[in-house]
Parts: structure tokens; C-alpha cells; sequence
């Protein structure tokens, strides 16, 4: 059945098994950097880490199909772009906020490769 542009629908893209374990470990990777980074008291190495691994997932998402994931990974770039000043004060809430996307994006995560979602 044709779309309403007239077109044939597409089928859904499938993401990779193998790119959904990467994405996993990287996930992974950034919930331990972002737990580093509140423990550092926002160490500037580990902001500028945590901020190039979420915005390169960010990136990856959208590439991949995963774009349910691309706000969360967003919203941590941009919380991991604080300058140290700013974080400071508010280290629990960030902490909070952190754990709280991580979790988002680690459920959002297909189990296992096959069609994407919406």
C-alpha cells in the first residue's frame, strides 16, 4: 500500500547485532564516565571525554536508526558542556540526572538486531 507522498513503503531498516553490542559497551562506557565525572568534582579530562563519547553516540544513533536514543545522548552532551563553576553546585542533581538518561537510553536499546521501531 503507497504512502501518503505516494511512495511505496519502505521496509524497516535493521540494525546489526554486532553495531547493538558497540553501542552496548559504549553506553556502558559513558555511564562510567559520567559516574567518574561527579566523583572528580567535573575533572576537566573526564568532562571533555564523556562529552566527546555522548556526542559521537548522539551522532551514531541518527546514522543507525536508534533516533529514540539521540535526545538522552543529547540532553548528557549538553549537561557534560557545564562549565566546572557551574556544576559544582548542583554535583547531586547532575548525578541524578546522569543515572537517569543512562538508564533511558540502555531500555531503549534493542535487545537483539531486527526492524527498528517508529
Amino acid at each position: 500500500m503507497a504512502s501518503p507522498s505516494g511512495r511505496a513503503p519502505r521496509e524497516p531498516n535493521a540494525v546489526p547485532g554486532a553495531a547493538l553490542s558497540l553501542f552496548a559497551v559504549a553506553l556502558a562506557e559513558l555511564r562510567r564516565d559520567l559516574q567518574l565525572l561527579v566523583e572528580s568534582r567535573w575533572n576537566e579530562s573526564v568532562r571533555r571525554r564523556a562529552e566527546e563519547l555522548s556526542t559521537a553516540l548522539a551522532q551514531a544513533c541518527v546514522r543507525s536508526g536508534l533516533r529514540e536514543l539521540q535526545p538522552r545522548l543529547r540532553a548528557l552532551t549538553n549537561l557534560t558542556r557545564l562549565s566546572r563553576v557551574d556544576a559544582l553546585p548542583v554535583l547531586p542533581a547532575l548525578r541524578e540526572k546522569f543515572g537517569t538518561l543512562t538508564r533511558e537510553a540502555e531500555a531503549l536499546l534493542p535487545r537483539r538486531a531486527g526492524p527498528l521501531r517508529g
